[in-house]
């Protein structure tokens, strides 16, 4: 265990300076410095540099104190574009992303479908500009060399290219930042896709995660702020769903259950997994060839019917939402095909969501709310769901939300956008505290992708009154009278089951009670961070009268010696080590930022 904790830190001790150099270079110098001066290795010490920073910029402008630390103020921090046009803050810190690699791509990319953290970091008016560059992020990245995909290949079958997939295409039609995608045939002459995963990304990420981890770590430590935005758990969250990624096998079984629940489908068309060509590192699918849904003028061409092909994307889109709970993520245009038979060829399942029924009840409810602009159903919604923070103004809150939406469906249908409305929703529940769930924000922003698909095919396609019936019928097949019946009568079995075991459990307590071995564990919360900062204060105090013992010592020594005698140099030995020892200990406070 030793070896591999050390083994990590050796990574995270190369890989840092990586990301100090590239953040210095996209003019993040002057934030990086400040980061450095407080630093140790891996270890980040910010709170000094924060609180700095916070007081120099709280008087020029009434913005939230974490946007201060984004903005660039020293000359040498500027950075041009090939036009001479200074770049924005938001365009250098993804060019920082993108020269990094997959994990802060990945990162960019979870950023930008995170209005409520974004909106609160930066504010409201500059968190659209930040949600569209880190957006750009998603689409394309720089194609590896074919031997590379070569060699991954034979490495994870065993065997050589060829014999694996007989023809294959050196150049690659798709590249992102964790893997390419190839055009290939198997033995049987059947044409697949190919995705390999680009070579070491695995170890990067990793290293990459344990220095986010520390960092999250270190900012919920530092500031009493960072608890609203929880950064350890959004590592954690993010860990999670960055290494869902990189093993190919859970995108081929997200796949293949799309592929079982459509596969007699009239309207969708999913590809299969070819799970003898598919591991962590592979993935292999049946090749489906389209029209992408975007390309408006090949399918006016070929004689489609877009007002048709918006309905049924919608269609479907619900159907995967509200019949299954289980809905693909991130359908944007890449992801989404018109096939010649008219179905909807829907591909790269890396990305979905999954909502209980219970939660989809409380989304079906909030919605239909939101959709009749009935501001007190929103809020009893907030409240059913466990999410209305204590300190939640109610009737601000209601004002608020009643104002937008008023405005919102005021405008024409043709005007009106879904995904914006939620959008705001979103945005209003955060500043009232309440903590929207993640479940709800995935699904929001996947609603405003779609949404923008279709108003591209139809752009007078009125999606509010197109979603209405689908939400009621859900809710009156799924939560009516004979589900609340089924739901009365398990009730009703667990209050027997309950009963019957009662008596039992009380007695079990009753005996431990009378033998003396009832225990209760108790937790103080924060308490070991108490307890850290009290061990630094005793560490300092005794390290304070270790250097006064030793003046104190070497000037009792060194009265009445003799200037060569011995007892003279061990006097001096003691002041020069008392010295080094307070510059030390100085240092130690400086770099604290406690003084």
């Amino acid at each position: 265990m030793r070896i591999l904790n050390l083994n990590r830190k050796l990574k995270s001790a190369r890989r840092l300076p990586e990301i100090v150099s590239v953040f210095a270079r996209h003019g993040f110098g002057h934030i990086i410095s400040q980061i450095l001066e407080r630093g140790r290795t891996t270890r980040f010490r910010f709170k000094g540099m924060l609180v700095r920073k916070a007081r120099q910029d709280a008087h020029a402008e009434k913005k939230p104190k974490w946007w201060h630390l984004w903005r660039s103020k020293k000359g040498s921090d500027q950075q041009q574009n090939a036009s001479g046009t200074l770049l924005s803050v938001p365009e250098r810190l993804r060019l920082a992303f993108e020269e990094l690699g997959p994990t802060f791509v990945k990162l960019g990319q979870v950023l930008s479908t995170r209005v409520d953290i974004l909106s609160e970091l930066v504010g409201q008016e500059e968190a659209l500009a930040w949600i569209t560059e880190f957006q750009k992020l998603q689409r394309h990245a720089q194609p590896f060399d074919f031997s590379e995909v070569q060699t991954t290949i034979e490495t994870e079958f065993k065997r050589p290219l060829e014999e694996v997939f007989p023809t294959y295409e050196q150049q690659p039609f798709a590249a992102a930042s964790i893997a390419q995608v190839h055009s290939a045939t198997l033995i049987t002459g059947e044409p697949v896709v190919v995705k390999v995963q680009r070579p070491r990304v695995a170890t990067v990420i990793q290293t990459d995660l344990n220095l986010l981890m520390e960092l999250a770590e270190q900012l919920e430590n530092s500031d009493p702020e960072m608890h609203l935005f929880k950064p350890t758990e959004l590592v954690r969250e993010f860990s999670r769903s960055i290494r869902k990624e990189i093993d190919f096998t859970i995108e081929a079984a997200n796949t293949d259950a799309f592929y079982q629940r459509f596969a007699a489908s009239s309207k969708m068309k999913i590809p299969k997994v070819h799970w003898e060509f598919t591991n962590r590192r592979v993935l292999t699918l049946e090749r489906i060839d389209g029209i992408p849904i975007d390309a408006i003028s090949q399918l006016d061409e070929m004689g489609f019917n877009r007002v048709e092909l918006a309905e049924t994307l919608v269609e479907l889109f619900y159907t995967q939402v509200l019949s299954d709970g289980f809905f693909h993520a991130d359908p944007h245009p890449g992801n989404v095909f018109v096939l010649e038979d008219g179905r909807i060829g829907l591909v790269d399942f890396g990305m979905v969501g999954r909502i209980s029924d219970d939660m989809l009840r409380h989304i079906c409810n909030w919605l239909s709310a939101v959709l009749t602009k009935d501001v007190d159903a929103v809020v009893r919604s907030y409240i059913r769901m466990g999410i209305l923070g204590d300190e939640t103004d109610i009737t601000a809150l209601k004002l608020e939300m009643n104002d937008f939406l008023e405005r919102h469906f005021n405008m024409p249908p043709s005007r009106l956008r879904l995904g914006e409305v939620i959008h705001e929703v979103f945005n209003a529940s955060l500043r009232h505290q309440i903590h929207t769930p993640p479940a709800f924000l995935m699904l929001g922003k996947t609603v405003a992708t779609v949404e923008s698909v279709v108003m591209k095919l139809n752009p007078d396609f009125d999606i509010l009154e197109f979603s209405q019936p689908y939400i009621a019928q859900f809710l009156v097949q799924n939560f009516g009278t004979k589900r609340w019946e089924r739901q009365f009568v398990d009730s009703m079995e667990d209050f027997t089951e309950l009963a019957r075991d009662m008596p039992l459990q009380l007695r079990r307590i009753l005996q431990k009670l009378q033998r003396g071995s009832l225990k209760f564990e108790l937790e103080h919360l924060s308490l070991e961070a108490v307890i850290k900062a009290f061990d630094r204060v005793i560490n300092r105090i005794a390290f304070s009268l270790i250097i006064a013992s030793l003046i104190v010592g070497s000037s009792i020594i060194l009265q009445g010696v003799g200037l060569w005698e011995w007892k003279f140099f061990l006097g001096i030995m003691g002041y020069l080590t008392a010295t080094f020892f307070g510059f030390g200990l100085v240092i130690s406070i400086l770099r604290s930022g406690r003084f």
